[in-house]
């Protein structure tokens, strides 16, 4: 499979994950008086935990890419970068069940972050697990692009999915509707910025990955 494709399908899932948070997000905070929401749709929970459980696991594909388009610069940067992009995906698609499961477990007035705070410490570690591993990768992106690889160019390296969802955090904190859909659903859509800004990056000419 090509770079590109990889990328593509990546971008995709991203977008289909992102989707999924925004449902899970949705029924978690519909029954919040201060946002004031619609009921939401009988399934909308259930689909939005399957988007996200089927769609995460396809960023191994763009971490791949992204590996095979650090490899010209590092091979032990490449090597890290496809490790910790395969072991965030499968994690992440085990927090994004779990969070399904806590946001159905919870009492319907608690915003979606202390539902998920308020689940046990099993999420909390996958969360932290998570983190580190997508943080280590954009690192080694950072040093990649810094290096002057042709295909990870200096742009896309800062539009890694760590300093991407810190971003979008730092963005949704100040108003409540933020807090409550943008923070959570960071993560997933950082991954969007990152995959499709790889996918669609020029430097001669459009990217070009084996």
């Amino acid at each position: 499979m090509s770079a590109r494709t990889s990328l593509t399908i990546a971008t995709a899932a991203a977008v289909v994950a992102t989707l999924g948070d925004l449902l899970m997000l949705y029924v978690a905070n519909a029954g919040r008086a201060e946002l004031a929401l619609p009921p939401p749709p009988a399934l909308a929970l259930a689909v939005g935990a399957a988007l996200g459980v089927g769609a995460i696991p396809l960023y191994a594909l763009g971490y791949g890419a992204v590996a095979s388009a650090i490899g010209a610069v590092s091979r032990r940067g490449a090597r890290v970068v496809l490790a910790c992009g395969i072991g965030a995906a499968m994690i992440g698609a085990g927090i994004h069940a779990g969070t399904a499961l806590a946001i159905r477990g919870a009492t319907g007035s608690a915003a979606p972050l202390e539902a998920v705070a308020a689940a046990g410490p099993a999420l909390r570690i996958a969360w932290a697990l998570a983190s580190l591993l997508v943080l280590a990768a954009s690192v080694v992106v950072i040093r990649a692009g810094a290096a002057g690889s042709r295909a990870l160019p200096r742009p896309v390296a800062w539009l890694n999915p760590a300093a991407v969802t810190l971003l979008l955090g730092a963005a949704g904190l100040p108003w409540e509707i933020g807090r409550s859909f943008l923070v959570p659903a960071a993560p997933n859509l950082a991954h969007v910025v990152f995959f499709a800004s790889l996918l669609f990056a020029r430097s001669d000419g459009p990217f070009e990955g084996k």
